[in-house]
Parts: C-alpha cells; sequence; structure tokens
C-alpha cells in the first residue's frame, strides 16, 4: 500500500469513529452543513447559484403567567391586578335564575379565565390593598368591556362610569347574572344574600339532567338545545351529543298555583319540535287560553306549524284540559301534553306535547 493510500485509509477511520460518536442531532447538522456548502458550490470549483440564509427566528418572548382569582382580580407575572370601573360577583356567590339558585360568581370567573390567555394590563394606580388598578386586555379586546357586556360584571359607579353603556345593554338582553335575581357584589360583600327560597320546576319527555341544563345554558353553552328562553322560563328540544333521542323539555320558576284573576286570560308564544320520522326541525305559533279563572281549565291551539322547507303541517289543539296547583295534562291515543304556568305572576306557561309524530315544546307570555 502506497503511503498516500495508508494516510487515506486511516483518516478514513478516524472519521468513521468520529461520525459514530456523534448523536443524531449533531449529524443531522453536519448534513445539513455539508448541503449548504454544497448549494453555495463550494468545494466543486464552479459557479453555483447563490443561497439565502435566513438568519435563525428569534425566540418567542415567554407569555405572562396569567392566574384568574375572580373575574375582576387577577395576578400577572406576580402582579395583582384589580380591574378598573367594574365590580364582578365574587367567586362564592349564588344567583337565582328559572326559580334555581346557581354559581354565578364561579361562572364569572370561568368566564375571564376562558379569555385570559395573553392577557395584559395597563395602570399606574393602586388600591388601598396594594393591587394595582387597570384595564386588561386579551387579543385587542378590552376585557373590562366584555365582562360587563356579557353580564359577568357590573359597572362600578361608585368609581367610575366608563362601563355603564355595557351593562344598560346587558340588562337589556338578560345576559349573565341579569337573567335573574342577583345581589350586587357591594352588597354581597357586606353580608347581602338572595331571599326567598328556589321555585325550579321542570317537565320533560324524557330522561334528562334538566338542573344540569339549566346550569349549562346560564354559563352560555347552549349547544344541542333548540329552543326559546323567555322571562321566567325556557322550552327547548334538546339533542344529547351521546346520540340520545331528543327530548322536549320546559323549566322555569313555578309559584305552583293556577292563574286567579277576575275574568279570563290568553298567552301567546311559539311551539318548537322535531319530526320523529325525517329528524326535522318543526316550528309554529301556540295559543294557551283560560275562559274563566274561576273555575281554570286550558285550551292549547298550535298553528302555522312548519318544516324548515316551509310546507305546513297540520293544526293541533286540545280543550278543557284541567289546572291543579299550576300545572295541567291530558293523554290519550291521540297523543299527549303537560305543561304548567311560571312566574310569580304567572307571566309565562309551557310544556311538552308529542302528537302526529311530533315531539316538541311549547311556550307563551300573558
Amino acid at each position: 500500500m502506497s503511503e498516500f493510500m495508508e494516510r487515506s485509509a486511516r483518516g478514513a477511520a478516524t472519521w468513521w469513529r468520529g461520525w459514530r460518536s456523534m448523536n443524531a442531532l449533531t449529524r443531522a447538522a453536519a448534513v445539513a452543513s455539508v448541503a449548504l456548502v454544497a448549494a453555495c458550490g463550494g468545494g466543486s470549483g464552479g459557479e453555483g447559484p447563490a443561497a439565502v440564509v435566513e438568519p435563525p427566528p428569534l425566540d418567542e418572548p415567554p407569555r405572562p403567567t396569567v392566574r384568574v382569582i375572580d373575574a375582576d382580580t387577577v395576578d400577572i407575572d406576580g402582579t395583582r391586578w384589580r380591574l378598573f370601573g367594574i365590580d364582578a360577583p365574587e367567586t362564592a356567590q349564588t344567583c337565582r335564575t328559572w326559580g334555581r339558585t346557581w354559581a354565578c360568581g364561579q361562572a364569572a370567573t370561568e368566564a375571564l379565565v376562558s379569555r385570559s390567555a395573553g392577557m395584559s394590563c395597563e395602570g399606574s394606580e393602586t388600591d388601598i390593598y396594594g393591587r394595582s388598578i387597570g384595564v386588561c386586555s386579551a387579543g385587542g379586546d378590552d376585557l373590562n368591556a366584555w365582562l360587563v357586556a356579557e353580564g359577568w360584571a357590573l359597572a362600578y359607579r361608585r368609581y367610575a362610569e366608563d362601563y355603564v353603556g355595557q351593562e344598560d345593554e346587558a340588562r337589556t338582553e338578560r345576559r349573565g347574572i341579569h337573567r335573574g335575581e342577583f345581589v350586587e357584589p357591594w352588597n354581597w360583600r357586606r353580608g347581602g344574600r338572595l331571599e326567598g327560597e328556589d321555585t325550579f320546576t321542570s317537565i320533560a319527555s324524557g330522561e334528562l339532567d334538566v338542573g344540569a341544563l339549566a346550569d349549562r345554558m346560564l354559563r352560555g353553552d347552549d349547544a344541542h338545545v333548540y329552543g326559546r328562553w323567555l322571562d321566567d322560563s325556557v322550552f327547548a328540544v334538546v339533542n344529547d351529543t351521546t346520540g340520545m333521542d331528543s327530548v322536549a323539555v320546559s323549566f322555569g320558576a313555578s309559584p305552583g298555583t293556577a292563574p286567579t284573576r277576575i275574568g279570563g286570560g290568553v298567552w301567546q308564544g311559539a311551539i318548537v319540535a322535531i319530526d320523529t320520522r325525517t329528524r326535522e326541525r318543526i316550528s309554529g305559533e301556540a295559543v294557551i287560553d283560560i275562559d274563566d279563572f274561576a273555575n281554570p281549565d286550558v285550551d292549547i291551539a298550535f298553528s302555522v306549524i312548519k318544516d324548515v322547507h316551509g310546507d305546513a303541517r297540520d293544526d293541533l289543539g286540545w280543550e278543557n284540559i284541567p289546572v291543579d296547583e299550576g300545572a295541567f295534562q291530558a293523554r290519550g291515543a291521540g297523543g299527549s301534553i303537560e305543561g304548567r304556568f311560571y312566574g310569580s305572576d304567572h307571566g309565562d306557561v309551557g310544556g311538552v306535547f308529542e302528537r302526529d309524530s311530533l315531539l316538541g315544546a311549547f311556550g307563551a307570555a300573558r
């Protein structure tokens, strides 16, 4: 073997031992380096195309560590912020909607948690507890304003009126805590609590945890719910996410008594339903009538019933159904209907029905 070949062999063996000693990441970097040299014409002596080498991307700045204490107080990278101009329910605070007590303070806190990614706050003042006071934002949105507009906080008018407009809108639209009774957070901290007792009552065409559904809807999740809300009640058709058949449901605050005014009264509203054969949605109008409150029985008429294509369906009706403790029902070969009156002044009436392959719910207001 010539001296040149012997040196080459020794060099190759040394290179191979070095290559085997590299980890996978180092090997990949070495290959990429050789490829870059080749692309630039290095080692070939030829005029290759010039390669444009992009500088490595700069590391993104670390995201702030955000901890939501409640719906108006957060910790960001160790600094505690009190959101300016708003006051939200305390985490342990409860409200009452549709006659059911629910954890509105927890729901408000969860609402802010859902928007907390990338949150930052700005402000130069502090309160008597040493907390920084500021406007917090995420994704370019003013979260102080968002919380008030969604009904998860009130404008703290004692200190500022910046968010009064958002509160007025939330109250008009009955969002968040404005859907029912609540104690203002500043009064709750002084010991104020809701008075009265729960009057939540429900009717469902099948097995359904109606209380859990009500809590879910109050938190803003009405997925798989096809229906409407009235002042003191809800009527809807619910499709369970597990694939269970549709269930018609009516629930709300019930006084447990029948209307007792002079003369008679009429409640007007709507129906929602599912055609159990085609699974199509059905809607229509509802009228519930009591001729004489002294001897209350209800007449029920469903009309202008149409499917999603606008095709008309036959009207439905029931007559002279007795009212007992604010509730009524009728069952027979032609189908069934069940309902009750809701609200302290019997302002709402609603229920569920099955007839002519329709499974549905109805609701109406006086």
